[in-house]
């Protein structure tokens, strides 16, 4: 049995296309967000959300609400958002 020696150029090819996938399938990817197409886009809870008047609201949540102009009024069951 003869062992092959893979040309150089066969190495750089294998590395072109190895770092083009990323290089390691473990690095998380950033995930892209839905656009708010109306609505405020905000980070809630540490989640993503598309704030707009008239959505449920969390009350815990309202010091956040307001960063964006928006207030949880209790006015509602269940509670809604609106603009202040």
């Amino acid at each position: 049995m003869s062992a092959r020696i893979a040309s150089p150029a066969t190495i750089a090819a294998a590395l072109a296309l190895l770092f083009s996938f990323g290089g390691s399938a473990s690095v998380a990817q950033p995930v892209a967000r839905a656009a708010c197409t109306r609505d405020v886009s905000a980070t809630i809870g540490g989640k993503h959300k598309c704030l707009g008047a008239g959505e449920y609201c969390a009350i815990r949540y309202e010091r956040q609400y307001e960063r964006y102009g928006f207030e949880c009024s209790t006015g509602y069951n269940p509670p809604r958002l609106r603009r202040k």
